[in-house]
């Protein structure tokens, strides 16, 4: 079924991301030191192509802090802003865990920020606009970057509404198959699922089957030596993650030889 998405931003592939992020972190950096506003980023796409991880790895290359929240799983206000205690006679929050405390650079990650519930999202507006809640505030020198789904289709989201898409900087990722054969071969993806992406771009629908499950695929077939002699084995894994059409596809490739391509 043909949804009409609503994505938000330019729409780019996964290097041209990550130098929106560096720039727009750079922008930061100097609105910081000047006593500015920062501006968390929202990164839209569908499912499985790399959103977290794109974060994540840049995170790793450039030995930034990483804080992990999936706003999806608090159920109540608590979750963000801590737990009354009394202290010299006053209540006073005690922050969540999750909550950074050494100096930047660093990156809070909101993951799936609009599959949380609606109070939750009304609670995270403060956080979004000035970098801190009623009980704590980020450290120095950290940024907010969250993921979303678009609206529009079969995902089960909150709506944002203007004030809340506003106070954000928005870009939408897009799946590109030379982008993502170039990052499987940095990962030591198996080979024969490289060529089997790179033959068969199309089979990369983002339904069932996404960058995110053919790699749990390929990492699953990757210790079978002889595809065409496991053809059973292989139709199992494949079902267990992949659209049957894929599954299909793959059995064809293995069947006509074609996993032995040189590697790219």
């Amino acid at each position: 079924m043909n949804y009409e998405y609503i994505y938000h931003g330019t729409k780019v592939k996964a290097s041209a991301l990550t130098d929106f992020i560096l720039h727009l972190m750079e922008v930061n950096r100097k609105a910081e030191s000047k006593g500015k506003r920062k501006t968390p980023l929202c990164i839209w796409g569908r499912h499985g192509i790399g959103k977290t991880e794109i974060v994540e790895a840049l995170a790793r290359e450039k030995d930034f802090h990483l804080a992990y929240i999936a706003p999806a799983q608090f159920e109540e206000m608590g979750d963000l802003i801590g737990m009354p205690i009394v202290k010299e006679g006053k209540t006073v929050f005690q922050p969540p865990q999750w909550v950074p405390q050494k100096k930047g650079p660093g990156i809070l990650l909101i993951d799936d920020l609009n599959r949380a519930d609606d109070r939750i999202l009304r609670g995270l507006m403060q956080l979004l606009q000035y970098h801190r809640l009623v009980s704590w505030e980020l450290p120095p020198e950290w940024q907010i970057i969250c993921t979303a789904n678009p609206d529009g289709g079969d995902y089960s989201v909150t709506p944002l509404d203007d004030a809340m898409l506003t106070r954000m900087m928005h870009v939408s990722l897009e799946f590109d198959v030379r982008e993502w054969a170039k990052w499987a071969e940095k990962q030591f993806i198996d080979p024969r699922g490289i060529n089997f992406v790179l033959t068969y771009p199309e089979i990369v629908t983002g339904e069932k089957t996404t960058a995110r499950t053919l790699v749990q695929f390929f990492e699953a077939i990757a210790p079978v030596k002889d595809l065409s002699k496991n053809l059973g084995l292989v139709q199992i894994l494949g079902d267990s993650c992949l659209d049957e059409a894929t599954v299909s596809a793959f059995i064809a490739f293995v069947n006509q030889n074609l996993e032995a391509l040189i590697p790219p």
